[in-house]
């Protein structure tokens, strides 16, 4: 049997009422500018394990699957590359899609810009849940809806049970994808679930209700749509079981406006957002 570890305990905690004060802080993974020292590659080792060292509690990753049937973690539905074929910033109108590439190939494609003199290369889902298993952090998978895939949905599972993170794995999914819920919790029972909003819908007392009654912890408001989120409408949702987070807060004070309100998660790109800066906001 295994022991539970500090991030079981904390994600265990977290969605077992009554809920406490605390906030889940997941690092969203794009590229980024790290502390203006230089461009780090999102969905890279590298990446997931810089954003624990800066205090997250978890990683998120948007699953995309290869031609022979792994699953690369990428934003976007593909690549664009460079005049010497490394991945640059994505251009939709001129890229290669990943489900057309063998997961050899994608392994060995660079990124344009190095970090602190390292290439580097697209990450595995089993390489990033194998780094939330070392460093004891909670993995955020996206399954995107365009479309979604019932097998991205099986390989998902197989890894997630391999590095033991059933315990403390949060599947998102956009504008709820309810078949896809569905598939995932047949073949494995138990998982937390988040609906992710776009940038047209508003929090509403209707869709926290649809929401709890679909079987989701969490509701994800885009950053087009904070101005819908309110103290009556989060304390409204804690009473239904659900968490308010908050998707793309670009600063400091509206992440404490945001806590102010009820807010308890953030996909952050801001990395001075950190949890520290969280709890001190939490304990003015």
């Amino acid at each position: 049997m295994n022991t539970p570890t500090k991030a079981d305990e904390f994600f265990k905690s977290y969605f077992t009422p009554p809920y406490d004060r605390r906030v889940m802080n997941i690092e969203y993974s794009v590229l980024s500018d790290f502390h203006g020292r230089a461009f780090l590659a999102g969905n890279t080792e590298m990446h997931f394990r810089k954003s624990l060292e800066e205090g997250f509690d978890g990683l998120k990753a948007d699953m995309r699957f290869t031609s022979d049937g792994e699953i690369v973690l990428c934003h976007d539905a593909g690549y664009t590359f460079d005049a010497n074929g490394r991945i640059t910033k994505f251009d939709r109108e001129n890229f290669t899609p990943i489900h057309d590439l063998p997961i050899d190939q994608v392994r060995a494609l660079e990124f344009d810009q190095p970090f602190e003199g390292q290439t580097l290369h697209p990450c595995t889902l089993d390489t990033m849940l194998a780094v939330c298993e070392e460093l004891d952090a909670i993995p955020y998978l996206t399954l995107r809806p365009e479309p979604w895939r019932p097998e991205v949905a099986k390989r998902m599972v197989e890894l997630i049970v391999k590095h033991n993170l059933q315990h403390r794995t949060i599947i998102n999914l956009f504008t709820g994808v309810k078949e896809a819920m569905e598939c995932v919790s047949t073949l494995l029972p138990g998982l937390v679930y988040c609906n992710t909003r776009l940038g047209t819908d508003a929090l509403t007392t209707e869709l926290i209700d649809s929401s709890a009654a679909d079987g989701y912890k969490i509701i994800c408001i885009c950053q087009r749509m904070f101005d819908t989120i309110t103290a009556e409408n989060c304390s409204y949702a804690a009473s239904k079981g659900i968490h308010i987070w908050n998707w793309g807060a670009g600063n400091i004070e509206l992440v404490a406006s945001n806590l102010n309100q009820g807010v308890t998660g953030f996909q952050m790109y801001n990395r001075e957002a950190n949890n520290a800066v969280i709890a001190k906001l939490l304990h003015q």
